[in-house]
């Protein structure tokens, strides 16, 4: 098995990792947001989406909590005057529809970006080991570009 050297730890925590960030490459589908309100769906990471203030991303990424492994995805700050351009949710985990008792089945998890002001961001998702106290250990999935324009 080849080392991938962006992965840092070894042994069953790197085959983990590798795990993890693997089972996030799946395919990208970007819709273009037309108006207020318009919604688009990315399911790939690296991506860039530019959106209307009001327009909601749905971030969907395939996840395995069966791994011990959390997912966060944080960012959206700041427009002028510090305020965030976007505003991303918690997260919400669904597992997978077949195999639903297989350990290491992956399911997926949606965050939902909603534009909140004209402006330039980024929203990174990264994922956690299990026990992890700080984020020394956290290993970046991927990064959303995101621009936000005035609402038409």
């Amino acid at each position: 098995m080849r080392k991938n050297p962006a992965i840092r730890n070894t042994g069953w925590r790197t085959f983990t990792a590798a795990m993890a960030i693997g089972a996030c490459a799946v395919l990208v589908t970007a819709v273009p947001a037309a108006a207020t309100g318009e919604s688009q769906t990315v399911t790939k990471l690296p991506a860039k989406v530019t959106m209307a203030v009001g327009d909601t991303v749905l971030l969907t990424l395939t996840t395995n909590r069966t791994t011990g492994y959390s997912w966060q995805a944080e960012g959206g700050c700041c427009a002028a005057g510090d305020k965030s351009v976007v505003k991303v949710s918690k997260g919400k985990y669904t597992a997978p529809k077949t195999n639903k008792n297989m350990v290491g089945a992956p399911g997926t998890t949606t965050w939902t970006i909603t534009a909140l002001r004209p402006g330039s961001t980024k929203v990174v998702v990264t994922t956690s080991p299990p026990g992890a106290d700080n984020t020394m250990d956290d290993e970046t999935v991927g990064t959303l570009t995101i621009k936000v324009k005035a609402a038409s």
